[in-house]
């Protein structure tokens, strides 16, 4: 097979600035999905790859029609050419590589048409798309079950909490972990979870990494704890653990004091009153950080007959959830092994 350049692949155009208020259409920067706004400058099926920053050559996909911001570009196909391998090639290249400057930096058009690639035909095109494709489309649905149970639990949890007599501090529900463990202690192989890892306004923690590159002291924690990102609470990092592991030191581990407490605690923990009690209450300016002296103490509403209940109705959505994720991890591993071989 003969090499082609990109640019007779895909047509390469910047996103624009300021995309106008509104919740009709994803918006996209140089990370991924950042918002939403009113109006679109991509059509469906476009690929957005990362202009700017250290990340700069990230790529993702819209299905929909999007706002691109000028912190991306847009990748259009070529007619003829599958727009699903186009989001794939471009992940396959690894773009970040080709990024210049160090201050800043940054991946330009003139560069990525300049490389170049593999001629694949259209079969083979559609074939590697619908392989990998298939696998994305059931972690894309594993991400919806997860946003589900999400916001299941916090409609119910509101409803129950509305409905409740009196109110506890949140100390009396779950208590603070304090085991901390020196790094030399801490086994390559370990689960560790660090701010990066917890999505924000999200109760379940799915993503790890390993602890081969940790070199300070961690926090132990447990599957079925609750984490809560102490340092600029307004983030709104909380979730439940689903595996065994360590934690950065700027996450608070919190553990039921009942196993039958574990959904009420989730739920208060990551409500909206106490991310901004804990946001209006943190130490410091540029970096704020939350004491759990300070949200122990914090007022929620209680009823033991309603809190086991509601323990009962969360269980099976946290078992349901973790899963899936376990699921999506597979899911992805094979998705990446299979990569270079579908698009060499």
């Amino acid at each position: 097979m003969t090499d082609v350049r990109l640019a007779e692949l895909v047509t390469f155009t910047n996103g624009s600035s300021h995309p106008s208020e509104g919740t009709g259409f994803t918006t996209y920067g140089a990370n991924g999905a950042i918002g939403t706004s009113s109006r679109c400058n991509a059509a469906p099926h476009t690929t957005i790859v990362g202009r700017v920053g250290s990340n700069c050559g990230a790529v993702h996909y819209s299905e929909a029609r999007c706002w691109v911001t000028d912190n991306a570009i847009i990748a259009t196909p070529e007619p003829g050419v599958n727009p699903r391998y186009v989001y794939y090639l471009l992940k396959r290249l690894d773009l970040n590589r080709y990024r210049i400057g160090s201050g800043q930096p940054l991946l330009t058009q003139g560069l990525l048409n300049r490389l170049t690639v593999r001629r694949a035909t259209r079969p083979e095109q559609d074939s590697a798309a619908a392989v990998l494709g298939a696998l994305d489309d059931k972690i894309a649905v594993n991400a919806r079950i997860a946003a589900l149970a999400d916001e299941l639990i916090r409609a119910r949890y509101r409803e129950a909490a509305a409905a409740a007599a009196a109110s506890v501090p949140l100390g009396r529900v779950g208590s603070l972990v304090r085991s901390s463990v020196p790094a030399g202690r801490i086994g390559r192989d370990e689960n560790y979870i660090a701010l990066e890892h917890m999505p924000r306004r999200r109760m379940w923690l799915s993503t790890w990494a390993d602890s081969s590159a940790v070199g300070s002291a961690k926090r132990r924690f447990r599957s079925g704890d609750v984490l809560f990102g102490k340092l600029r609470p307004y983030f709104h990092k909380v979730g439940l653990a689903f595996v065994d592991g360590v934690a950065s030191t700027d996450i608070l581990v919190v553990r039921p004091q009942e196993a039958a407490h574990r959904g009420w605690l989730l739920a208060a923990l990551a409500s909206d009153e106490v991310i901004a009690h804990a946001s209006a209450v943190g130490d410091g300016t540029r970096m704020p950080r939350v004491k759990w002296a300070d949200i122990a103490a914090y007022e929620i509403p209680w009823d033991e007959r309603r809190a086991r209940a509601f323990g009962e109705f969360v269980a099976p959505l946290a078992e349901r959830v973790a899963a899936a994720a376990t699921e999506t991890r597979t899911l992805a591993a094979l998705r990446d092994r299979l990569l270079p071989t579908l698009i060499p």
